[in-house]
């Protein structure tokens, strides 16, 4: 399996965690994972990319229309990316909007990119734990994802990834990411 995976967010939206988790799934699964991270001022809430590649890759860059996979931590970042969007692709987005703006929708529609949207903040501040969103994210997206990323495989790197002290409300939005996608439903 080939896959390519690009995860982008501003700083403090736990990008960098979020990717880690995903590359440690798939070596736990027995695949071989490179990943590149971009980041400037991140701190104080700029850019954000991870990149991973999972299969027989030798360099960890994805190129124009190369990404299987978006996953967006904020909506901004889901926009400046796309880019990167594979035709057939899919992108996940944590944004409270029901739809993105017409011009958006027809270029995905156009390039058979299946998009989700779902508010991946607000199940994070149901937690009190708004620094979590990126579980949420990771649980929509093990719905979702290919076979590799299973909710047990991502779970269970989490429970190894996140400190005991945060471990039940972390673990606790990753699953209530992934009810919000069981409802959306396969399509």
């Amino acid at each position: 399996m080939n896959l390519e995976v690009l995860c982008a967010g501003i700083g403090g939206r736990g990008v960098l965690l979020g990717s880690t988790i995903l590359i440690e799934t798939a070596i736990r699964a027995g695949y071989h994972a490179i990943a590149s991270d971009e980041y400037g001022m991140s701190q104080r809430g700029g850019s954000v990319i991870s990149l991973i590649k999972i299969g027989g890759f030798a360099s960890p860059l994805i190129g124009r229309e190369n990404a299987d996979v978006i996953l967006s931590f904020e909506e901004s970042e889901f926009y400046r990316n796309l880019i990167y969007a594979k035709k057939g692709g899919m992108a996940v987005v944590n944004t409270d909007r029901i739809s993105l703006p017409a011009a958006v929708e027809s270029l995905l529609k156009k390039r058979n990119i299946q998009w989700y949207l779902f508010d991946a903040d607000r199940i994070a501040r149901e937690h009190g734990m708004m620094q979590a969103s990126n579980m949420a994210v990771l649980g929509f997206f093990s719905f979702f994802a290919p076979e590799l990323f299973t909710f047990e495989g991502i779970e269970h790197t989490i429970k190894d990834k996140i400190p005991e002290k945060f471990l039940v409300k972390n673990l606790a939005v990753f699953r209530d990411g992934y009810s919000v996608a069981e409802a959306t439903g396969k399509t």
